[in-house]
């Protein structure tokens, strides 16, 4: 529940794996549900803005290399000295207590990466400075309240939407997070005790992510809580007390944004209904955990308050992929891009997540993107184009290839064991004897090209092909071995920019040699 779009209405906006139901081969008309002409026109203007963009990209490798060696100049002894200082934290016998689920990995190098991003880029931290860990405490808060998403995620879905609504409505209880000053210093608190609102059914049910119960789940909540308040109590009075203001600040938005979930989520919601929740929470989120930061590491926030918003619009990408492989999960919880445009613009693909939405909540990685990517690709397409937008009007040249890592690494999964353990390709999706790259090839392109929906232009599925391609392991050396260096740069490192023309001319490219 934690960190889309744009601000406004201006650029506004388990492993093994049995196929899920295809949907038919004929050529389906994606119609669009009763949807206003400012949100259409809104869409629209989204789209030209992009294709400006793509006509204007101009990509000039003497360029590319002068920025690089401009960023890594100044990485030469940050970089490594971040990478000591992670595996310095990581022999941390108490912290180990929490971080030992390898499920949790992931999570735990998205939240060091950024901190040594907000760190050296944002707030211009020196490699000396970096070995003083100020920030930890930053880094813990996030890590708490992804794992207390979690938490919270699961005993609504073990005890019942309503059960919950009941909880979170008693007047007894005050659910959010509290600090006091004691004789010890600051301490962060709750007021109730969760193992004496729950029933012991719920509490002794197992998450099955990571294999334990509840209770034991809520314990581990709680050492972190108490890590907190170690690091807390190692600040002096005045930091000590921003930062306790600050943490309740960040943990108690997001659970505003879970109980708005609970008690007010309406199936129905606009684009615009859908743009304030991801402000609330994205936005105003991550400015708290930027100024929590830069109060931790002696930065005025003032000072820097105004690049936050960039920053703020590459979360906001992440959340992007984030909604896309959690589609499934939220189409009944809430609000979700991929589910927005689905239930609105692209009716089929609404109706097969329906049908399917159980099944692929057994999916992971690239066997679960995959099949979003293959069945939902007008969604997709959509999607990608804010993340596209985003790039370009939004970000610096260093948070675009932040951006890029991020996509291709936690979407594409490229180099990422976590999201391709089974070595997954498009084969176990494809119905019928043959497997090789010709059939996969023609599936893919039967998948997308079903689609009739006027905001989808040719090239968008042609580019979106390679979307696919890069997923499956054979279909990508299949790709890079039939296009050249430059190409094969743009498709990494440029992944999310990369004009839409150039890249569904290279699906053009391979197909017309293969199919």
């Amino acid at each position: 529940m934690v960190f889309l779009l744009l601000k406004g209405m201006e650029p506004y906006f388990i492993h093994t794996f049995t196929a899920v139901q295809q949907p038919g081969a004929e050529v389906y008309n994606t119609s669009v549900n009763d949807v206003s002409k400012t949100e259409k026109d809104a869409l629209m203007k989204l789209l030209f803005e992009n294709r400006r963009y793509d006509d204007l990209f101009d990509f000039k490798p003497g360029k590319e290399l002068f920025n690089f060696l401009q960023f890594t100049s100044s990485m030469l002894l940050a970089f490594p000295v971040g990478l000591y200082m992670r595996k310095k934290i990581r022999k941390n016998e108490r912290l180990n207590y929490i971080l030992q689920f390898r499920e949790l990995l992931q999570v735990r190098n998205n939240i060091e990466k950024g901190s040594f991003a907000y760190d050296t880029i944002l707030f211009k931290q020196s490699a000396f400075q970096i070995l003083k860990n100020k920030s930890h405490l930053a880094n813990l808060v996030c890590l708490a309240i992804l794992f207390g998403d979690e938490f919270i995620d699961g005993i609504a879905a073990e005890h019942g939407k309503k059960n919950i609504q009941l909880l979170l409505n008693s007047e007894h209880l005050n659910y959010y997070l509290q600090y006091k000053k004691t004789e010890k210093g600051f301490c962060l608190y709750y007021e109730f005790d969760i193992c004496d609102v729950l029933p012991q059914s719920v509490l002794q049910s197992i998450n099955a992510k990571y294999g334990i119960t509840y209770k034991a789940f809520y314990e581990h909540l709680q050492f972190l809580l108490q890590e907190m308040n170690v690091f807390l109590n190692k600040l002096n009075e005045t930091k000590g007390a921003a930062a306790a203001e600050l943490i309740c600040s960040a943990c108690n938005k997001c659970f505003d944004t879970y109980k708005a979930d609970i008690n007010g989520f309406n199936e129905d919601y606009s684009l615009k209904d859908l743009l304030q929740y991801q402000k609330t929470k994205d936005d105003d989120i991550i400015q708290v955990l930027l100024t929590l930061r830069g109060v931790l590491i002696g930065r005025k926030e003032k000072k820097y308050q105004q690049q936050f918003a960039s920053w703020s619009s590459m979360v906001r990408s992440m959340q992007l992929y984030d909604d896309m492989q959690d589609v499934a999960v939220d189409c009944d919880f809430q609000m979700n891009v991929l589910c927005f445009f689905a239930k609105n613009y692209f009716k089929q693909e609404w109706l097969w997540l329906q049908k399917n939405k159980n099944c692929l909540q057994t999916r992971q990685g690239l066997a679960l993107h995959s099949n979003i990517l293959c069945y939902m690709p007008g969604s997709c397409m959509m999607a990608m184009q804010y993340a596209r937008n985003i790039s370009h009007t939004e970000l610096s040249w260093v948070q675009r290839k932040i951006q890029n890592y991020l996509w291709r690494k936690n979407w594409l999964g490229f180099n990422n064991p976590l999201l391709n353990e089974n070595d997954f390709c498009l084969s176990r999706i494809i119905n019928g004897p043959e497997k090789n790259i010709h059939s996969k090839l023609y599936f893919i392109k039967k998948s997308i090209f079903k689609i009739d929906q006027y905001m989808l232009s040719e090239e968008m599925k042609w580019a979106h092909l390679i979307d696919i391609i890069l997923m499956d392991a054979e279909l990508k050396d299949h790709l890079f071995a039939k296009i050249n260096r430059r190409e094969k740069y743009m498709l990494t490192n440029c992944y999310v920019e990369f004009p839409i023309r150039q890249k569904s001319d290279l699906a053009k490219k391979l197909f017309t040699a293969d199919i």
